[in-house]
């Protein structure tokens, strides 16, 4: 009889990749592989599974935000199930090794292929397992086993590959900013004795690049198999190596044939280098690419995000980008810890301003972006950033583990904030109270913050997004019919009367109930300010039905709108014969609404 091995990881609409290896590994070692995603944090369907299938291993992927839940969970777990031996892997783990060790029997550091293997062919002892000395084939996943258990992941339009590990960059806000140090400390001598530093220069992830052939033979079975439209490559950095990309671009286009989306670094897409790997990109079949900016002032990216890149380059490479007709997606980061760099830069609500400011002024010159994303930041404990924020009175006290913090960045900021610019000074006074927001003016900027985060990418489609946003979000009432009629007013040379007339008569058919036409005829202009707005106001109907008329589900229905029907264009509109339309300047398409 065959061994069975149960994997878990938190619910995501993306399908777990790490898992999905890892359960090839799993299978081909001539185990049945079962999986099971938990949501909300919340156990009692994974230990049913766990209760009907009796596997002898469970292996879960754990990340800050769910680590305590699951950590009291496998207590619950091992009672019950003494006999059941149980893995932990994943971020979260892998930095801190020697806490979630207290909780499993096996902690599998970084990629894990090696330790999985060990552990299921008995040949590791129980305790922490340190990174691979060497690099490991990526396993087939298995797709198979969990697109039959969750067929939404199986009938996406959109799959997900990734095709190398580890990044090159050492962005603070990540996990990959932590140094070895950082994170092999408390562990015991054994443990320490079988690192090879030499393979991992200062990280915790080595990189570990998957052939052109594996890739290519991946995204064939997916679009044979599956309804594929779109490959999203989940990599840090997609396309490092121009070898690499050469040999994929000449051969994706002939034997896949279907368009794709990856994550890129600015540096990547200027100069000559840069101008033939996005060339590579669309003759490979590229469509867009996610490139982060994260603040809009180059001394705060330099100096506490270790990224350090010109702002003449992020609008010469956003240029070069919809030039040739990709759909840009910016990521960027709100609610940083401003105020102690070496020179001033504008704080709080000013700084979040300033990054809307930096995206409208983009789109305005280069046509891109077509959807600006933003999060606010998280103090992921033992990542740079983290550090400095608590080293510089920001966040907790030297020394404390965040773990209060949530498993989103969708949340409200968990910082504390300056009253006023400081400088460096900041670490040497931070315990000075008069320096910092408390009470009111703190909720106030906390609040003013989601707000921004919530309307981001609709803010950056107006004219002067900026300036409408500091008017809106300053005035303080965050309604419906305040923000449509704010946009309104703000719209009123775009936007008709008679144009508005006519959207609210072409969506009247998906109206239900008299508290969906009064959520959507006040947000009428709001709608109106992005592409097929007519899609979206179904959108946010399906799912103010189900989760309630809030800003957050408005968010969520105009994230996931520009993402299928402009970023990515999985979805076609069902009317384009209006004639009100958005016209994107540099781009090589307008849209119709």
């Amino acid at each position: 009889m065959k061994q069975k091995i149960l994997f878990g990881a938190a619910y995501s609409i993306i399908e777990p990749l790490g898992l999905l290896h890892l359960g090839g590994l799993a299978r081909d070692l001539g185990f049945e592989t079962d999986y099971c995603l938990v949501k909300n944090q919340e156990y009692s369907e994974f230990h049913d599974k766990v209760k009907a299938e009796k596997p002898d291993f469970v292996g879960f992927n754990v990340y800050t935000g769910n680590h305590l839940s699951l950590y009291k969970y496998l207590g619950l777990l091992k009672k019950e199930f003494p006999k059941i031996k149980t893995i932990l892997g994943g971020p979260h783990s892998s930095y801190f090794p020697y806490e979630a060790v207290k909780h499993a029997d096996y902690v599998v550091m970084s990629e894990g292929f090696t330790g999985l293997k060990q552990i299921l062919l008995g040949e590791a002892a129980k305790g922490v397992i340190p990174p691979a000395r060497e690099s490991f084939t990526f396993p087939i996943p298995d797709r198979k086993k969990f697109y039959s258990l969750y067929p939404k992941h199986g009938s996406s339009p959109i799959k997900s590959i990734i095709t190398m590990t580890g990044c090159p960059f050492r962005c603070t806000y990540c996990y990959n900013s932590s140094n070895i140090e950082d994170v092999t400390s408390g562990l015991s001598k054994e443990v320490l004795l079988k690192f090879d530093k030499s393979r991992l220069p200062g990280r915790l992830f080595a990189w570990n690049i998957r052939t052109v052939d594996a890739v290519i033979q991946e995204a064939i079975e997916l679009v044979k198999n599956y309804p594929t439209k779109m490959i999203y490559f989940q990599d840090d950095v997609f396309g490092m190596k121009l070898k690499w990309l050469e040999e994929f671009a000449k051969r994706w286009p002939k034997e896949v044939g279907i368009k794709w989306h990856a994550q890129m670094r600015w540096e990547m897409t200027v100069g000559e280098s840069g101008c033939q790997r996005l060339d590579l990109c669309k003759s490979a079949g590229c469509s867009g690419l996610t490139l982060a900016i994260e603040a809009a002032d180059p001394v705060m990216r330099a100096e506490v995000l270790d990224r350090t890149m010109p702002q003449e380059m992020i609008f010469e490479g956003m240029k070069n980008c919809t030039d040739r007709g990709l759909m840009i997606r910016t990521e960027q980061i709100t609610g940083l810890p401003y105020g102690a760099t070496s020179a001033p830069t504008k704080i709080n609500l000013g700084a979040d301003l300033q990054i809307l400011e930096l995206n409208v002024r983009l789109r305005e010159n280069t046509g891109g972006p077509h959807i600006a994303w933003a999060s606010t930041f998280v103090p992921y404990a033992r990542t740079r950033l983290g550090i400095y924020s608590t080293n510089y009175g920001f966040y907790g006290n030297p020394g404390d583990e965040n773990w209060d913090i949530k498993d989103t960045f969708f949340e409200k900021s968990v910082l504390k904030f300056l009253k006023n610019y400081v400088g460096p000074e900041l670490k040497e006074k931070k315990n000075l109270q008069d320096l910092w927001l408390s009470g009111q003016e703190l909720e106030q900027y906390r609040n003013q913050n989601a707000q921004l985060r919530h309307h981001f990418n609709v803010f950056a489609y107006l004219d002067k997004g900026h300036e409408f946003a500091e008017k809106y979000i300053k005035r303080g009432e965050y309604t419906f019919e305040a923000l449509g009629e704010m946009v309104r007013d703000w719209q009123k040379h775009k936007i008709s009367k008679e144009d508005e007339k006519k959207f609210i008569s072409k969506i009247s058919q998906y109206i239900k109930t008299e508290s969906q036409k009064k959520s959507v005829v006040s947000l009428a202009p709001y709608l109106m300010s992005v592409p097929y707005p007519e899609e979206l106001a179904r959108r946010f109907l399906n799912y103010a039905e189900k989760k309630g008329h809030e800003m957050s589900v408005l968010s969520d229905a105009v994230r996931h709108h520009l993402y299928d029907y402009v970023v990515y264009q999985v979805e076609a509109p069902s009317d384009t014969s209006s004639s009100y339309s958005i016209k994107l300047p540099g781009s090589a398409i307008s849209y119709e609404c």
